[in-house]
């Protein structure tokens, strides 16, 4: 069975401790070949608590380590959101990773769906040396036309929470907006191997539509 090890990360912006889940294959050696790392970012509205059962078994029966951060929770307060916190989170517990456990550095892969969609792809748009490929699930490429989209609802009022108010308020917050939206980063990540996905129904019978992966 997985082993899983809930660990502390000294943020290298705010001093602050995050924690992370790290999940080692069944037979886990410290001092055997170096392995590659699967970083699975949460969506929306999810933490830690949360998790994906199905990639942590498939990363597991592999053979492989798997990361699953907090990077500060939902998507509902200033320091969540696609801040710089955030991003640093994120590669702070890489980097936490590397230095404790043999990590194969040239097969470090990062994924997530919606929520962690987007964040995977503002990731790789923002921070490409890291990832030798990530997988982008129904992701939100575009917070200013997603906002226009769920105005009304919880996850409009989660983005002005966040960012400070609606994308029309100010150019300031305007700017907030396009900052961590992956579409203004993604031609800094030509050299990832990155797969954008979507269903057909996305946007339709959920709430990202897939014009998002489309025009990322």
């Amino acid at each position: 069975m997985p082993v899983r090890q809930k660990i502390s990360v000294t943020s290298s912006l705010d001093g602050s401790e995050q924690p992370s889940f790290l999940i080692f294959p069944p037979g886990f050696d410290t001092n055997g070949d170096s392995l590659p790392l699967v970083v699975s970012l949460h969506t929306w509205s999810a933490d830690l608590e949360s998790d994906n059962q199905d990639l942590e078994a498939a990363v597991a029966e592999k053979g492989w380590l798997y990361l699953w951060p907090n990077f500060r929770g939902a998507n509902n307060h200033p320091e969540a959101l696609g801040s710089d916190l955030v991003r640093r989170d994120i590669i702070d517990a890489v980097a936490w990773v590397q230095e404790a456990y043999p990590v194969d550095r040239d097969r470090i892969y990062l994924t997530g769906d919606s929520g962690g969609g987007h964040m995977t792809m503002l990731m790789v748009g923002r921070h490409p040396d890291v990832w030798a490929a990530a997988s982008a699930w129904v992701g939100i490429s575009d917070l200013a036309a997603w906002h226009v989209k769920h105005a009304e609802g919880k996850f409009g009022e989660n983005m002005r929470d966040a960012l400070g108010g609606a994308p029309d308020d100010s150019e300031e917050i305007a700017a907030r907006y396009r900052e961590r939206s992956p579409l203004m980063h993604l031609a800094n990540a030509k050299d990832v191997a990155l797969d954008i996905a979507a269903g057909i129904r996305d946007g339709h019978t959920g709430s990202v539509p897939f014009r998002h992966s489309l025009e990322a």
